[in-house]
C-alpha cells in the first residue's frame, strides 16, 4: 500500500533537490484503477478504487476531493486529447466537418473505454455544479468548432447556446447507451459504441456535422481511427 504521498524531495548528484516520484505514482495508479474497473467490480467508490490502485483513502484525498473531481480529471484526460488531435488534424488539412465528426468520434471512444466507471458514475450523489462544469468543459470545444463555420451557422440561438444544446444531446445519448448496455457489461460482452457514435451524429444538426439526412455516417470508421485517442492520453499518466 502506497499509504505515504508527501511532497517529499531527494537529494540529485548535484545537490539540489528532485522532487519525490511517489505523488505521480499514486496518481497514475489511481487513474489506471479507474480505467481497469469491470462491470463485475460492483459499486463504484473511494474505497474500491483505493484498494484495487493499491494506495490508501488518505492517499485518494491528497490527489482527488472526491469521485466527482476524479471524474473530471479522467474526462480532462479526453479534452485534452481533443485539442491536441484538432492541432495535429489542422495540420493535416481537415475540413472543420471533419473535425467536428472525428471530436464525436472521440467522445464515443472515451465511453467505450471507460464505460464501467461512467456507469457506475450515474449513481452517485453528485451536485448539479459538477455536471454544469462537465457541460461546460465540453461545449467550450463545440464553441471553437462553431465559429469556424460561421457561413453555416443559423441566425439564431447565438453560438454559446447552440454549444450547449449539442452538448444536451451528446450526454443523453451517452447516459443511455451506458444504461442499455448495462447487462451485456455485466455479463462480460465486449461493447461496441459504433451504435452510440452513429445515433450522436444522426442527432446532430447535420449543418454542423457536414451528413445530410439520407448521406451513410461513416460512424465505425471514425471511431476506428479515435480509439487509440484515449489510450494516447491515458498513458501519459
Amino acid at each position: 500500500m502506497l499509504d505515504y504521498d508527501d511532497a517529499m524531495t531527494s537529494s540529485t548528484p548535484s545537490g539540489e533537490r528532485a522532487p519525490d516520484p511517489r505523488p505521480a505514482r499514486t496518481r497514475a495508479a489511481i487513474f489506471a484503477a479507474a480505467r481497469e474497473l469491470s462491470a463485475g467490480d460492483g459499486e463504484v467508490t473511494v474505497n474500491a478504487l483505493a484498494k484495487r490502485a493499491g494506495v490508501s483513502r488518505a492517499a485518494f484525498y491528497s490527489h482527488f476531493t472526491g469521485l466527482d473531481d476524479l471524474m473530471g480529471a479522467m474526462l480532462q484526460e479526453m479534452f485534452d486529447a481533443a485539442w491536441e488531435r484538432g492541432r495535429t488534424n489542422g495540420a493535416a488539412g481537415y475540413t472543420i466537418v471533419q473535425h467536428v465528426q472525428h471530436g464525436y468520434a472521440m467522445m464515443a471512444a472515451y465511453i467505450e473505454r471507460h464505460h464501467a466507471f461512467l456507469r457506475g458514475a450515474l449513481d452517485w450523489k453528485s451536485s448539479h455544479r459538477t455536471y454544469m462544469i462537465l457541460t461546460g468543459a465540453m461545449a467550450a470545444l463545440h464553441v471553437e468548432a462553431l465559429k469556424r463555420m460561421p457561413d453555416r451557422l443559423p441566425p439564431r440561438p447565438g453560438i454559446e447556446a447552440l454549444a450547449l444544446t449539442i452538448v444536451g444531446g451528446e450526454l443523453v445519448h451517452a447516459e443511455q447507451w451506458l444504461v442499455a448496455t448495462e447487462e451485456a457489461a455485466r455479463a462480460g460482452e465486449a461493447l461496441d459504441a459504433t451504435e452510440l457514435l452513429e445515433v450522436m451524429l444522426a442527432s446532430a444538426p447535420s449543418w454542423y456535422v457536414g451528413l445530410g439526412p439520407d448521406e451513410p455516417i461513416p460512424a465505425a470508421e471514425l471511431l476506428s481511427s479515435t480509439r487509440t485517442y484515449g489510450e494516447d492520453a491515458a498513458d501519459q499518466h
